[in-house]
Parts: C-alpha cells; sequence; structure tokens
C-alpha cells in the first residue's frame, strides 16, 4: 500500500507546475531539518538553510543548504583564510579531488582565501524521492570530513598534494576492509 501512496505521490508532483517544484523541494528540505533537530538558521525568502556540523575533529563548520534556480545545492567552506604561500598546493589538491569525485567540486576562492566542497544537483530527484534530500545531506557531510582531513594535513603538516591523496585512498580502503570483516 506504501508503495502505491508513493507512486501516486510522485506522479502528483511531476504534474504540478513547474514553478512549484522547488517549494515542493524547499519544504521537504526543511521538513528533513525538523525531524532531525539540527541546529539550523532557516532563510525564508532566499529558501537557504544554515547548519552546524562537526568535522573529523569535533571543529564546527557552517553547512549551506539552498534551492535556486532548479537545483539542490550543499556547500561548506572545508578551509577558512589559508596561507597564501600555499595556493598553488591547494590547486593541486583540489583538482586531484575533482578528479576523483563522482559528486561535487572542491573550489579554491584566492579572493577571499577559503576552500569549498559544492554539490549542485537538479531538483527532479528530490522533487521525486524526497528521502534523497537526507542522503545528499548525509553523503555531503561525509565527503566533507575527508575533504577537511586533506586540506589540514596539507595546511598543518606541509605534506605534499600526491601523497595526501594516496593517504586518504589507503584509509578509505583499510575502512573498506574493516567493514567488511565486521559483516
Amino acid at each position: 500500500m506504501k508503495r502505491i501512496i508513493n507512486y501516486f505521490r510522485r506522479i502528483y508532483r511531476l504534474n504540478t507546475d513547474f514553478s512549484k517544484h522547488e517549494v515542493l523541494v524547499w519544504k521537504s528540505l526543511k521538513k528533513i531539518h525538523f525531524e532531525n533537530e539540527w541546529y539550523s538558521g532557516v532563510y525564508e525568502n532566499e529558501k537557504k538553510i544554515e547548519t552546524v556540523f562537526c568535522m573529523a575533529d569535533d571543529k564546527p563548520k557552517r553547512f549551506l543548504y539552498a534551492i535556486t534556480y532548479y537545483c539542490f545545492y550543499c556547500t561548506v567552506k572545508v578551509l577558512d583564510n589559508y596561507p597564501i604561500e600555499l595556493t598553488t598546493e591547494l590547486f593541486i589538491l583540489a583538482a586531484h579531488f575533482n578528479n576523483l569525485l563522482n559528486n561535487g567540486t572542491v573550489k579554491v576562492n584566492t579572493e577571499d582565501l577559503f576552500v569549498e566542497y559544492l554539490v549542485k544537483r537538479d531538483v527532479l530527484i528530490p522533487l521525486l524521492y524526497p528521502e534523497e534530500i537526507h542522503y545528499q545531506i548525509v553523503r555531503h557531510h561525509y565527503t566533507s570530513n575527508d575533504i577537511y582531513w586533506a586540506f589540514q594535513k596539507l595546511v598543518d603538516e606541509n605534506e605534499a598534494p600526491a601523497i595526501i591523496i594516496a593517504d586518504l585512498l589507503r584509509k578509505k580502503e583499510d575502512e573498506k576492509q574493516a567493514k567488511k570483516i565486521e559483516h
């Protein structure tokens, strides 16, 4: 019965006026934040939600979620006020990530000296499958932790970008093997 209800809900959402698609996804995004009781600031006019989540080392970071231009955006600054002398290495590390990532982009802002991770998705998928909003938020946070770890390693330890990526890939493979052993 639940499958039939979800099917008709999708048909209804798909057949609503194109201009209401963003509104429906916006309502779903707010509902997910409310249900999970995340500490958030909601900006109705801009269709933006700012949430604070902790990164790998318990440092709070502001995550921004927005519905605009028929897209669902997730973004976070993974590195603020980086040392200008590391700009070349930051670009190299960002390029490594952009080659590896299936979703999202790592961007280096040279004007304001920060690095951000941005995921952009057409609102059609969250419109038809509202639960996908939650999954995207979780994936974005999970991936942000890895990106944050890598850029912190570059800034704190002055490690070469290629070695950082190799360490990260090894770390991910070890985590995958540990999960296999647990199951």
